[in-house]
């Protein structure tokens, strides 16, 4: 996974909710698609505003293998289920050309 394919995918998914990609965001994302490519551990802190959500999930998604995203708090779950990640599916099935899926695990 190249980095310019996260920043590709990123900008597709941030597009697709209608946001606007921020710096910290962009730097977050590459750092999570180095820690799944590299298979190590990656602790990242991030202030409001900085776009955290798509950060994590984009490379994940944009790596192809299963992974767990667990939540805080049951609003930021059901953000993610209910309004993120149907748009970010639909937006990255395009720009990956395969099939993305996700549920809740409870």
């Amino acid at each position: 996974m190249s980095a310019e394919s996260v920043r590709k995918a990123l900008a597709a998914a941030v597009e697709a909710i209608g946001g606007s990609q921020r710096a910290g965001q962009i730097a977050m994302a590459e750092a999570v698609a180095n820690a799944l490519e590299d298979r190590h551990h990656l602790l990242v802190q991030a202030g409001t505003g900085t776009g955290k959500s798509l950060a994590y999930l984009v490379p994940a998604l944009v790596h192809g293998k299963r992974v767990l995203v667990a939540t805080a708090t049951l609003a930021l779950q059901r953000q993610l289920i209910e309004r993120d990640l149907p748009k970010v599916q639909k937006a990255l099935e395009k720009e990956l050309g395969r099939s993305i899926s996700f549920a809740v695990y409870k």
